[in-house]
C-alpha cells in the first residue's frame, strides 16, 4: 500500500514507467469524487450573488486533475502492452468513460519468477 502512495505522491505526473490496476483506480476514485464535488458546485452557481466564485474551484479541480490521470492512464497502458497513444481517448466524453472501466478491470502484464 505504501507503493501505492508514494506513486500517487511523488509520481502523478510522470508518463514513464508502468502502473498497475490497484494505482488507477485510486486515481480513478478520486477523479470521481472530484466531478461529484463540481457537479455540487455548478449546481449552486448563481450570477448575482457570491457563488460564481464556484466557477474557479470548479476550474481549479479540473486543472489539478487533468494531468494526474492522463499520465496514470499513459501508465497503464504501458503496462497492458498497449499503443499509449489510446489515451487520446480519454478526450471522447461517453468513450472515456467506458475507457476507464476497461482500464481498471484489465489484466496487466504478471511478473514470474523465474528459478
Amino acid at each position: 500500500m505504501m507503493k501505492y502512495l508514494k506513486n500517487i505522491l511523488f509520481f502523478f505526473s510522470s508518463l514513464s514507467g508502468k502502473s498497475g490496476r490497484i494505482e488507477f483506480g485510486i486515481y480513478f476514485f478520486i477523479n470521481i469524487l472530484l466531478e461529484i464535488l463540481m457537479m455540487i458546485l455548478y449546481s449552486e452557481i448563481n450570477l448575482d450573488n457570491a457563488k460564481i466564485l464556484n466557477l474557479f474551484y470548479i476550474y481549479i479541480i479540473i486543472l489539478l486533475t487533468f494531468v494526474p490521470m492522463q499520465a496514470v492512464s499513459t501508465r497503464l497502458l504501458r503496462d497492458l502492452n498497449i499503443n499509449p497513444t489510446f489515451v487520446f481517448i480519454n478526450f471522447i466524453p461517453i468513450l472515456s468513460l467506458l475507457f476507464k472501466v476497461y482500464l481498471t478491470s484489465a489484466k496487466g502484464n504478471e511478473f514470474k519468477i523465474q528459478k
